[in-house]
């Protein structure tokens, strides 16, 4: 990684961040001396399978497609791609006969509330405050969200990461730091799997939930301070943080905190940024500071979302993200095409489905400060891979479009961990993989590599839900 040691003030400088609702890493770990350790899935310590080449049509960093190429993966790493069969000693080569595309990486996201059902409010918010206080929120999703977390909190970190894998996800933010997350997915924020170690909360990632009220001058004076620190500190490598969000002047207020005391940096993501404007975007861009932009939640929530068209015209880099299934997309894909839906209907189409394909890959790895280690097929990059059918001559419309039942193959750290059941025959025993039941049909899941047996995990919350009144949320929802 990028980062390096920063020493024990990152220890006791980190608290002032979580006081003022950060979800974040504990300090500066130490790094492994190794500069390129091998990979495995997640951190369960599952051995990737061998050296394998998988055949298709590949979407590569440069926006072209190599029809009927191979990837060749060892010790769960990228080292050859290309259009010929490499020469990989007892390498096993398998054709997906599909489209093979970088797993995608989500860095927005709230992970074990994605258990819970869609909420639906019929109405219009002005800033995050308002629903967050609206006592048909907090009866529908905050209280029992809080109920269930005290007793099922490891398990539903668990479905809401089976969510994203179901949805082509291989990297995603922001879980809860829980000693029992594991991940079946790349938890970016709390335990990617990059560092060497099997130790969780090593990493150098802050998402900052909100800011402090312009009520609260201590409280922001604190947060400034640790904000500097965080940008100056070579360790960390990401500052992301909630702002604008909604569409109202005290929204805007936050972004112009920000502007004022000189925290736009490149380390920055503003996330959602509703309200703000050509000008403000072309201050972003000078300064670096990307945007990560949520499109249906912020329609549901405050009928409006960020000026896509502005940022892109300013040159700020763009990250698509779901937010969370509460009231935005169940996972990534389902982004993509409300994204790609309001760039027709709203931006007359002027992102192209590169751009698209960009927005979910390597720009929020490039934001996450993660792009030396996943975000691209390339060489020495970690095999966090997407398999989906579609049609091979327009192989990044197939990936706009796609859905759950699409997804033929997703592998994490050279470990097939999810897919369709003839495929992932080819990587394990029968033995070896739990089947799950979707809307449109089944999918498998390899149960050893997971760690977890999904089928336990189902029972146990439902019954949770249950006593709730409520039904478990479902690991897909039919595309609207």
């Amino acid at each position: 990684m990028k980062a390096q040691r920063a020493g024990n003030l990152a220890r006791l400088i980190a608290p002032v961040l979580l006081s003022i609702g950060v979800g974040c890493s504990e300090g500066s770990p130490p790094l492994t001396t190794e500069s390129n350790p091998p990979a495995t899935a997640a951190t369960h310590g599952i051995t990737p399978p061998g050296a394998v080449v998988l055949r298709g049509t590949i979407l590569t960093p440069d926006g072209s497609a190599i029809t009927h190429g191979y990837v060749g993966i060892v010790d769960g790493r990228i080292v050859s791609v290309s259009g010929q069969d490499p020469d990989i000693p007892e390498a096993v080569t398998i054709n997906t006969h599909g489209i093979i595309a970088p797993g995608l990486v989500d860095i927005h996201n709230h992970v074990p509330w994605n258990v819970l059902p869609r909420w639906n409010p019929g109405r219009v918010f002005t800033n995050r405050n308002q629903w967050r206080n609206d006592p048909e929120y907090l009866a529908a999703i905050g209280d029992p969200f809080n109920r269930l977390m005290a007793e099922n909190s490891c398990d539903m970190n668990t479905w809401g990461e089976l969510r994203a894998l179901v949805g082509g996800t291989t990297s995603t933010m922001v879980s809860r730091p829980m000693a029992c997350i594991h991940g079946l997915v790349r938890n970016l924020d709390f335990n990617s799997g990059f560092y060497g170690t099997t130790e969780l909360d090593r990493e150098h990632i802050f998402n900052v939930l909100e800011l402090p009220p312009a009520s609260a001058p201590l409280a922001r004076a604190g947060f400034v301070a640790a904000a500097q620190f965080f940008i100056a500190n070579p360790f960390y490598e990401a500052l992301v943080m909630h702002v604008a969000e909604g569409t109202d002047a005290e929204s805007q207020e936050e972004f112009t905190f920000l502007r004022s005391q000189n925290l736009l940096n490149p380390k920055g993501a503003v996330i959602h940024g509703l309200t703000l404007s050509a000008t403000d975007f072309v201050d972003m861009a000078a300064a670096g500071t990307a945007l990560v932009w949520s499109p249906r939640s912020n329609l549901e929530l405050y009928r409006a979302t960020s000026d896509v068209g502005a940022a892109v015209d300013a040159g700020v880099d763009i990250a698509l993200a779901p937010d969370w299934a509460i009231t935005g997309s169940a996972h990534i894909l389902d982004e993509l095409r409300t994204a790609a839906l309001w760039n027709l209907q709203r931006l007359g189409g002027r992102l192209s489905d590169r751009k698209l394909f960009d927005m979910v890959t390597a720009a929020p790895a490039r934001i996450a400060g993660v792009d030396d280690e996943v975000g691209a097929i390339r060489v020495g990059l970690r095999a966090d891979l997407l398999v989906i059918t579609g049609n091979h001559g327009e192989p990044f419309r197939s990936l706009i479009g796609a859905t759950p039942e699409t997804v033929q193959l997703g592998m994490v750290g050279g470990v097939p961990l999810y897919g369709d059941r003839t495929l992932m025959g080819r990587f394990w025993g029968r033995s070896d993989l739990e089947e799950l039941a979707l809307p449109f049909g089944r999918k498998a899941l390899a149960t050893g590599a997971a760690g977890v047996r999904i089928s336990e995990v189902q029972a146990r919350l439902t019954s949770a839900m249950q006593g709730e009144g409520k039904a478990l949320a479902p690991l897909s929802e039919r595309p609207e």
